[in-house]
């Protein structure tokens, strides 16, 4: 019975917009994703801005500025039916999202949020999905992990969760969660 459900952040709860980064912007953008430490993520953003406070600025004014969220009410309709379930935020970044999640999602319908740069481990390596599943004591079959990275995706599954490969333009995301819910009871 599914007892955890984890959501990636980008791509599924949230999408990039189609905007002009600054050079800067650019490449730091690109350093987001699979981070160990925050500091890795520092000793990178030194390499184009020499200033540690001027780096989190600008991390921060772009996370606001290039993600936007498609499901804001994804959380409360999840609780509303399922209100045993835990519900967690799963996602490979810096922890300067933090704030971005706290400010434009229902967290307090959430139960957990893990940040790759915090855990100190990135999908789509098992330690990851181990992670989640030590922490809150679950079999591989109680977790529904959500993900739009195919390599993310597969790892969990080979691992025994279950699964649910989110594409750009799909609707109904809430429908194909309750459906998998339904069906695992």
């Amino acid at each position: 019975m599914i007892k955890i459900i984890a959501f990636d952040l980008v791509g599924v709860l949230v999408h990039e917009k189609d905007i002009d980064l600054t050079d800067e912007e650019s490449k730091l953008e690109r350093m987001f994703g699979p981070n160990l430490y925050d500091s890795d993520y520092l000793m990178e953003a030194r390499k184009i801005i020499s200033k540690d406070s001027t780096i989190m600025d600008i991390t921060e004014c772009l996370i606001n500025k290039l993600y936007e969220c498609t499901e804001k009410n994804i959380f409360r309709r999840i609780k509303e039916r399922y209100p045993n379930i835990r519900l967690i935020i799963a996602t490979n970044h810096v922890s300067y999202i933090r704030n971005f999640i706290g400010e434009n999602l229902e967290v307090q319908y959430l139960d957990d949020v893990l940040i790759s740069a915090e855990i100190h481990k990135i999908k789509p390596n098992k330690d990851f999905y181990n992670h989640i599943l030590d922490k809150y004591s679950i079999q591989p079959k109680d977790l529904l992990f959500i993900d739009d990275n195919e390599e993310n995706i597969n790892s969990a599954s080979e691992m025994e969760i279950t699964t649910l490969k989110v594409n750009r333009n799909d609707d109904n995301l809430f429908e194909k969660i309750i459906n998998i819910v339904r069906n695992d009871e």
